[in-house]
């Protein structure tokens, strides 16, 4: 299971020089409240001192050593785990490239600290008590540690500002999965995390219709196979699509395609039902 291949340890005052080492199994996050130290992965040799922040990511075998007296948390994450946890939004490109690399972050604020701790603490009980629903727990948690590490990391990167064919694949996505939502481009564009002006501007570039256009015509897409390809009622496709009402879907059809749904269904049902192939939109008006 998974909260045994994750390993969360304290790192208590000790008389003498205290070593964690790992084989490259696990990715290493290091919380250094006080002392001092010395990290080593391979190449790498780096004198580390409190208040201070260490990761170090899967695919190296990395061995931290740690002067008498020295205190943090220490958590080895299998990249399994890492994978299951790294956020599926428009924050995932950013915190895995943060993740995928060695960082050094000092002087960290009390807020940062105070953060790691009470998420390293959420961790260890977890992990002890193994109560009902600790893998989810588990999961989120680590998902927040992630997101931290991305927080603390200060380094300017250009790549933050999202690039126009991030934002056109981002809004492409959000349309599939939110189709029958009915979202407005505003919500669009404060889900993706950019303006509505330059959330147009992006997927004008890339497909070459605005936005609005786009979501028009995924939901006539949508409309059309509904009609021919399903016995259910004008009102009910209209339902289908996120439409409260059905006069409303009916006049949002026929100003788009000409023909009210009935009308369409009529007219294109018994041609596509005689053919063996699959339906090809590109063939109706």
């Amino acid at each position: 299971m998974e909260r045994q291949t994750i390993q969360a340890e304290r790192i208590k005052s000790a008389l003498s020089k205290t070593e964690f080492a790992t084989s490259g199994g696990r990715a290493v996050l290091l919380l250094l409240l006080s002392g001092r130290g010395t990290f080593f992965s391979e190449d790498v040799e780096r004198e580390i001192a409190a208040p201070c922040m260490v990761w170090a990511p899967t695919g190296w075998p990395t061995r931290i050593a740690l002067t008498a007296g020295a205190r943090g948390y220490l958590l080895r994450m299998p990249e399994r785990a890492l994978g299951r946890a790294l956020p599926t939004d428009v924050l995932s490109a950013h915190v895995r490239e943060v993740v995928s690399r060695r960082m050094f972050l000092s002087d960290l604020s009390s807020k940062v600290i105070a953060s790691f701790t009470t998420l390293f603490e959420k961790i260890e009980t977890e992990l002890r008590d193994a109560a009902p629903g600790s893998e989810t727990v588990l999961h989120h948690c680590i998902s927040l540690m992630l997101i931290d590490i991305w927080r603390a990391d200060a380094r300017p990167r250009p790549s933050m500002e999202q690039q126009p064919h991030r934002i056109s694949d981002n809004f492409l996505s959000l349309v599939e999965l939110h189709l029958q939502n009915q979202w407005n481009i505003a919500e669009y564009a404060k889900r993706i995390g950019v303006s509505r002006d330059r959330l147009n501007g992006a997927v004008r570039r890339a497909i070459g219709i605005p936005p609005h256009a786009h979501i028009q015509r995924r939901l006539m897409e949508e409309a059309k196979a509904l009609l021919v390809t399903t016995n259910l009622h004008v009102a009910e496709v209209g339902y289908r699509l996120g439409f409260s009402d059905a006069a409303y879907f009916t006049r949002f059809f026929r100003r788009h395609e000409s023909l009210a749904p009935a009308q369409f269904r009529r007219t294109y049902t018994p041609l596509y039902r005689t053919r063996t192939e699959e339906v090809s939109f590109a063939e109706w008006p």
